[in-house]
């Protein structure tokens, strides 16, 4: 979108990630763009951000943790460059007691479990209504205990490897901190082992689960679901907006119009009805998050303006004019000519706005006079 705006742009892809980057890079080349108009640069991480705003970028676009966010965010206020932040979530599932539980719970574990949990998007707090709670948590255990952990080397794999073995650790602090204050581990996938199994982590559902909890309360980023019961919607509402993030949501039910309802009550960016963990795919949606999921959006026509500099040219209506009416020098006759303007236009009264309109013209000549 920077680039259909008209921007020259510099990309830099995480760290962990650069073989994407390359891949991006080819398809930009591809087009045969003007030399400079796209760049794409291989920095560490810590250093990126820095580097573009010492070096006079107009805009920065960035996705990452809210801690390098808030840093960034600082470092631009001493030039005022403007920034869009999408700084990952932690993000709630509302499913009603009228859901259809086959789909919600396929829903839940893709948007949970795709890509070992290593999505902003996806879900990590569930918030189930009693009356279908346990059936909920049965289809559930069935789909998560199915599923494949490996190498994708024959494509009969459902869950590959998390990225980091910084990731691996902050799941496995999260799933500890969990059962230590708690927790139920409800369902678990299989997990390969042997030597290669190091970043190979399990998808896990944990049940008795509190906002006292790591998972509840931070961007886990990994395959854990946590699954809370609520007594009612509005409870869940209230438990999904207890957070300091808020990137996207999901509602589950039959009516629409009650799901709308309770999605326009919850605190995010984005919130989908049925389905979850794809907004962000689509070009015409705007994408981004509420409180400290981030600033700004992109996609979209709003993401679209977010890569403009707005300017503003006004032309002057009256050629002929000489000089505007409430110019200098003022006056008796000027203050009644424009407070007549006034109540010719919102006067209460006939008597009023033709009394305004009177007082008004007697100063229209000054548009064309030199005196």
């Amino acid at each position: 979108m920077a680039l259909l705006a008209g921007n020259a742009v510099v990309l830099k892809t995480a760290s962990e990630t650069q073989m994407v980057g390359r891949e991006l890079e080819e398809c930009f080349l591809a087009a045969e763009l003007p030399e400079g108009i796209f760049s794409y640069v291989n920095i560490p991480g810590r250093l990126a951000g820095t580097a573009f705003l010492k070096n006079g970028i107009a805009k920065l676009f960035f996705t990452g943790s809210v801690a390098v966010g808030k840093q960034l965010m600082s470092e631009a206020s001493d030039t005022l460059t403007p920034l869009v932040l999408e700084l990952g979530g932690n993000d709630a599932m509302l499913v009603c007691e009228d859901a259809d539980l086959y789909r919600a719970t396929s829903g839940a574990v893709w948007a949970g479990l795709q890509n070992s949990g290593q999505s902003c998007g996806g879900v990590e707090r569930l918030y189930v209504h009693e009356r279908v709670y346990d059936s909920f948590l049965k289809l559930i255990k069935k789909k998560v205990e199915a599923l494949r952990v490996g190498q994708d080397v024959d494509f009969n794999v459902d869950l590959g490897v998390m990225t980091t073995q910084r990731q691996v650790s902050t799941v496995n602090h999260h799933l500890e901190d969990a059962l230590s204050k708690g927790a139920v581990m409800y369902a678990r996938s299989s997990q390969p082992e042997g030597e290669n199994s190091g970043n190979m982590l399990p998808a896990v559902v944990l049940t008795e689960v509190t906002h006292e909890m790591l998972l509840m309360r931070e961007e886990t980023f990994g395959p854990i679901l946590g699954v809370m019961k609520v007594r009612n919607m509005e409870e869940a509402v209230a438990l999904a907006n207890d957070s300091n993030l808020g990137l996207t949501g999901s509602v589950w039910s039959k009516n629409r119009r009650q799901a709308e309802k309770l999605a326009r009550q919850i605190q995010a960016g984005v919130v989908m009805i049925n389905d979850h963990l794809m907004s962000h795919g689509l070009a015409e949606t705007p994408w981004g998050g509420t409180k400290q999921s981030g600033i700004g959006r992109t996609h979209g026509a709003i993401g679209f303006d977010e890569m403009t500099q707005p300017q503003v040219i006004v032309h002057d209506i009256l050629p002929l004019a000489r000089q505007n009416i409430w110019w200098h020098p003022h006056g008796k006759k000027v203050y009644d000519g424009l407070m007549g303007a006034v109540r010719f236009l919102y006067g209460h009264s006939i008597w009023l706005r033709a009394k305004g309109l009177y007082h008004l013209l007697k100063i229209v000549p000054r548009y064309f006079s030199t005196r």
